[in-house]
């Protein structure tokens, strides 16, 4: 594709408008940045998840003018209780960041997604829905290619959309686990450990208060959240799929079996369904100036949401970084130093060099079920260590000693 200059250039183009992609957008355009941002989907979307918002993620939200207006649609999560072997085993208080009346935070998605769209509005930058990114090239001075804006329903008839050139100083690629932007880059994603499958369920409870319950044992990890409005989200790691429907039926079953504690008898289920993951990691996070976010670069299991919170906390930090490049005439020399660091903490969350270190003070349950507690934790960073302290553990990062 030969490059020509594009009169409607921009200068970042965020591809994929879910809450990675928008927190992007809006750190670049609350700098003074002109920004573009595209989706391939359509802006109506089906049943979300509810997700759980770790601190730094509060804080970020913060920092984008957000926390207002999502705590009045929140459910505010101030503890973790941890229970293996039916016992309860400690209860984690989870940092609360400074100025923030809440440690932590459940919402749905959706609710988040159109918050962060709202804001970008407002400056003056709408999502451009249905259209996807086609192709993808670039040199020492830009970015460039194609977008295709899809008619729905003139692609029922098997018709093509509108092709509109692109050209911008940066790439943001957020667009999932099927991310275009990472094809185009030729940027391998590496699959570790076996296929997880997880049932959920959104029920009524009369228990839903600031307390999450997280249930690990060998074989299972298990998690309770509250919801608003008087329903909790029960997640249950199963084994290769579920062999009735995710009804109520199913529901108390497994809370006989994984969490008997639970002594409320459950009368309806709101929702029900069954998702699988791998945990995933790229090769590398970005080439020249494209850079992936999210689950563009990486995937874990959904207990600890830390794929989407890290995600937001990537995205906060890249557009920051291309905000620099661009204001002060730097080349965009960031990436090396940002890939090593990312990757890094990635290999560490997934489990892939992470040890922990053990201490004599370490309850034995700690010590037994140390390999799943990372990536059920909702927290990051210093958060997490701060979580892992209170359990008397200490993630110690880097390959094992060689023998």
């Amino acid at each position: 594709m030969t490059h020509t200059p594009n009169p409607n250039r921009t200068q970042v183009l965020v591809v994929g408008a879910g809450p990675v992609g928008l927190m992007a957008a809006l750190t670049l355009r609350r700098h003074g940045i002109d920004v573009r941002v595209v989706d391939q989907q359509s802006e109506a979307r089906a049943h979300t998840f509810p997700v759980v918002l770790h601190p730094q993620s509060l804080r970020l939200l913060r920092e984008v003018g957000l926390e207002g207006a999502l705590l009045w649609r929140g459910r505010p999560v101030t503890r973790l209780a941890v229970y293996t072997e039916h016992e309860r085993r400690a209860v984690l208080d989870l940092p609360t960041p400074a100025g923030i009346s809440t440690a932590a935070m459940t919402l749905p998605q959706d609710v988040l997604r159109s918050a962060l769209t709202s804001e970008l509005a407002t400056s003056g930058v709408a999502v451009e829905w249905n259209t996807r990114l086609e192709v993808l090239q670039q040199d020492s001075r830009a970015a460039w290619g194609r977008l295709v804006r899809e008619d729905p329903a003139r692609r029922m008839h098997g018709g093509r959309g509108e092709v509109d050139a692109f050209e911008a100083d940066f790439v943001i690629g957020a667009d999932g686990y099927d991310s275009t932007v990472r094809e185009a880059l030729g940027i391998q994603l590496v699959q570790y450990g076996p296929l997880q499958s997880f049932a959920f369920f959104d029920a009524p409870t009369q228990r839903a208060g600031a307390e999450a319950q997280l249930a690990i044992s060998e074989d299972f990890s298990n998690s309770i959240y509250p919801l608003q409005g008087g329903e909790s989200r029960f997640s249950f790691q199963i084994g290769r799929g579920l062999d009735t429907a995710p009804d109520v039926s199913a529901l108390r079953e497994l809370l006989d079996a994984r969490m008997p504690w639970y002594a409320e008898e459950i009368a309806s289920v709101s929702w029900g369904g069954v998702a699988e993951f791998r945990r995933s990691l790229v090769t590398q996070l970005g080439v020249g100036r494209a850079w992936l976010a999210g689950e563009a670069a990486h995937l874990t299991g959904p207990l600890g949401v830390q794929s989407l919170n890290v995600g937001i906390d990537e995205a906060s930090e890249l557009s920051l970084r291309m905000v620099d490049a661009l204001q002060n005439g730097h080349r965009p020399s960031f990436g090396e130093p940002y890939n090593a660091k990312r990757i890094r903490q990635w290999q560490d969350l997934l489990g892939i060099h992470e040890r922990m270190a053990i201490s004599t003070r370490s309850p034995d349950w700690a010590r037994r079920c140390a390999s799943r507690l990372l990536a059920c934790l909702p927290a990051s960073g210093a958060d997490l260590d701060d979580l892992l302290a209170q359990l008397r553990l200490t993630r110690v990062s880097g390959p094992p000693d060689e023998p």
